[in-house]
């Protein structure tokens, strides 16, 4: 399988991928992108950079504290409490790298994070422009 995930906070949305880690933890990695929401190509082909980059076996990290910390940077947000009291967050799967499902979360703060809604997953075959389109469509399911 392969993850990334969407936050949207204010006109911006942050996407990363995800990995999954040697002990069975996924994990934030690279490639890190800001991107405007109004792009639904731009946000496609970022969703998909990262859904490509996604890995499992990679390094289990030492600390986890500072993982959030490039997203936060991008946002140009100094805490993770600041940047999760305002986001809405999509997680992003693939099994076979061609139908890419998207599952909205419930924020429920910097403690808990964020909840998947499963109940309002979406999922498509589409384009780059399809993609990212659905990505607006789901960010407003998101609570």
């Amino acid at each position: 399988m392969k993850a990334a995930t969407i936050y949207e906070r204010k006109d911006k949305l942050y996407v990363h991928s995800s990995s999954k880690t040697t002990a069975g933890v996924w994990v934030i990695t690279a490639p890190i992108l800001a991107v405007d929401k109004k792009n639904p190509e731009e946000v496609g082909r970022a969703l998909s950079e990262c859904l490509a980059a996604s890995r499992e076996g990679v390094s289990h990290p030492k600390s986890f504290t500072s993982l959030f910390n490039p997203v936060l940077d991008l946002a140009d947000v100094k805490s993770l409490s600041t940047f999760v009291k305002s986001a809405k967050c999509i997680e992003v799967e693939t099994r076979d790298d061609m139908a890419v499902t998207l599952i909205p979360t419930r924020n429920e703060g910097v403690d808990e994070g964020f909840a998947p809604l499963p109940d309002k997953t979406e999922t498509t075959l589409g384009s780059d422009e399809a993609l990212g389109s659905l990505v607006g469509t789901v960010l407003a399911m998101a609570e």
